[in-house]
């Protein structure tokens, strides 16, 4: 994590106003000697004062903190320690932890999360960055599922030219994926934790061992995966992974451990991303799995070309003559069905056999090209109200607000279903979570 403003993986953190709900693995505080040295209060180098705990990772925990000298807040990463580590590990992170500093440091791009500061307190390195007020892409998939394919375009062309300025400076990031994306309000992306960095020439003193396995099981390359040597084209294959996740709800494999990951990005195909999700264009859909190829040399050129290859995707091109529907015709159609049967899961309670039953439909209707009409709304109605039944309330709030105005801009305010959903929304602020 890297200035982002939620915790990530393992125990449920508090959440304070404007804070993302996520998950923490604290590794600070667990009452082993010197973990607890660093906390709330205390002030790093004279200066950096820590207010709030964010979360954490495998390398350090991540406060709000007043800068003091300047008057603004900022987060910080403080790098974890365990008094039980022995000399070599201790030292392996610290000089890790360093080298991540220095590697963002090295880069200022729009899409790159900014390094303000790093120094070190009583043996204890930390990292000053900016704050970020936003949400990963782990919690956007959470609460939003499959995003619009307008907005997977513009969010991939972003993380590929944050990539591209990596790159050229011989960076390679080595951990893409949702949780290390950043997407604040604006609309910017912002990519967080180099610290599995590596240097790309061979001269220079390598951050990590080149050919060591690291990275995300469900994100990270098939070269990765057999611990070869890894190069820009390897972070490509990783947003690939990202962009299937953003368009089809999930990453392209599923495995329970490490191994079955591992097996599956280096010998199997990703099932075609147009049978998961039947509207994206086929052109995204070639561009999402060339980077996916198993072979490096298969894969764009550059995170450059990927970049001007997205962009190229995000220019408006007039839609097609509508032809009628069978929807359009009024005839019983297997869409109507499924939506009934959605319905009477979601009254039993049997909420993850109704969302399948929403997402059958919402099939349907785009392979009929129906997606702008009242049943695409009212299968999308369904699915959010089934995800509330699984996740709670905080997973869907902000899709039944967008799902709100694309049904009052698509149908009128004044439609029946758009005043259905509006209502609904409005009970469910998310100021009262």
């Amino acid at each position: 994590m890297a200035g982002s403003e939620g915790p990530r993986d393992g125990e449920p953190a508090r959440r304070g106003p404007g804070r993302r709900i996520g998950r923490v693995r604290d590794q600070a505080g667990d009452g082993h000697g010197v973990a607890d040295v660093i906390d709330v209060g205390t002030v790093l180098s004279g200066r950096y004062r820590l207010e709030e705990p964010l979360g954490g990772g495998g390398f350090g925990r991540v406060f709000t903190a007043l800068d003091q000298s300047l008057g603004r807040r900022v987060a910080v990463k403080v790098l974890t320690l365990r008094d039980e580590w022995a000399d070599d590990e201790r030292s392996e992170r610290q000089g890790r932890f360093r080298r991540e500093a220095m590697a963002a440091a090295a880069l200022s791009h729009p899409n790159v999360a900014t390094v303000h500061d790093a120094g070190d307190h009583q043996g204890r390195p930390f990292l000053v960055m900016e704050l970020l007020r936003g949400r990963d892409f782990g919690r956007v998939l959470l609460e939003r599922g499959g995003l619009p394919v307008a907005d997977v375009v513009a969010y991939g062309a972003q993380i590929c030219a944050g990539l591209q300025h990596a790159h050229e400076r011989g960076l390679v990031h080595r951990d893409i994926k949702p949780e290390n994306l950043m997407l604040l309000p604006d609309g910017v992306v912002k990519i967080l934790d180099f610290g599995l960095v590596t240097q790309r020439d061979s001269k220079l003193t390598r951050y990590t061992d080149p050919h060591a396995v690291m990275g995300s099981p469900a994100y990270f390359s098939p070269e990765q995966a057999q611990g070869r040597d890894v190069t820009g084209r390897s972070d490509l294959y990783s947003v690939g992974c990202v962009l299937y996740a953003l368009l089809a709800e999930g990453p392209p494999f599923s495995s329970s451990n490490y191994v079955g990951f591992a097996y599956l990005h280096v010998h199997e195909t990703p099932e075609p991303l147009e049978r998961r999700r039947p509207d994206v264009p086929r052109e995204l859909a070639l561009l999402v799995h060339e980077m996916l190829a198993k072979h490096p040399a298969d894969r764009p050129a550059g995170a450059g070309e990927a970049a001007a290859r997205l962009r190229a995707l995000a220019r408006p091109v007039p839609p097609p003559p509508r032809s009628p529907t069978a929807l359009d015709q009024g005839a019983r159609h297997l869409v109507w069905t499924l939506l009934e049967e959605g319905e009477g899961l979601l009254r039993s309670g049997r909420f993850a056999d109704a969302d399948r039953r929403y997402w059958q439909a919402m099939q349907q209707i785009a392979r009929l090209g129906a997606d702008r009409e009242p049943a695409s709304f009212a299968a999308q109605f369904g699915r959010a109200r089934a995800l509330e039944g699984l996740h709670g309330l905080a997973a869907v709030v902000r899709r039944l607000e967008n799902l709100s105005d694309e049904a009052a801009s698509a149908l009128g305010a004044g439609h029946p279903l758009a005043r259905c959903l509006a209502d609904y929304s409005a009970a469910r602020p998310e100021s009262s979570l």
